[in-house]
């Protein structure tokens, strides 16, 4: 169980701060719940029910977050040719997915981007793919942001430097 103060990271929203355990009214019931206040947005407090805990994430280390994008190239792709499917699979995985999950979602769209403009086609990808790529990148930068202790600028820069450099071979080895 997490406790006021904690800094956590909640999927699908990014790293948040717990400033209250409360209840709140739901429907007909009412829970106890979490009151998270992100820490990258402005005016927006988050009421989690206990059930959904899960959903709520101990930050990483510095050193864990970049490990596991240096070793993006190790992971498997997971394209699903279904736009409508992708998206509900894709955002699925961002709120109750593995680490291991949604950086495979990081991988497969980012090399979907490259590889669409390498071929000459300007937009990259879908915009419904787009969202996801970005979503994925902020909460990651977010991550590292307050675990590293530098701006979110520096650490969304720090992000993409990473995974060009982990996912540079897997580009050039798909352009030969």
């Amino acid at each position: 169980m997490y406790q006021v103060n904690d800094v956590i990271l909640y999927r699908g929203t990014g790293v948040c701060e717990i400033t209250a355990l409360t209840e709140k009214r739901f429907g007909d019931q009412t829970q106890e719940c979490y009151a998270l206040v992100p820490l990258y947005l402005n005016n927006l407090t988050i009421f989690v029910p206990h059930n959904l805990e899960h959903r709520m994430k101990a930050l990483r280390s510095e050193e864990e977050i970049l490990e596991s994008l240096e070793s993006l190239a190790e992971l498997d792709t997971v394209w699903i040719p279904d736009v409508h499917g992708r998206r509900r699979k894709y955002r699925e995985i961002l709120l109750d997915g593995s680490q291991d999950e949604v950086l495979q979602v990081l991988k497969t769209l980012y090399l979907s981007k490259q590889r669409r403009q390498f071929r000459g086609q300007k937009g990259g990808l879908c915009v419904s793919d787009d969202h996801l790529l970005h979503d994925c990148k902020r909460i990651l930068a977010e991550e590292l942001a307050a675990s590293s202790d530098i701006s979110f600028t520096e650490a969304e820069h720090r992000l993409n430097e990473v995974v060009e450099a982990a996912l540079k071979p897997v580009l050039a080895e798909k352009k030969a």
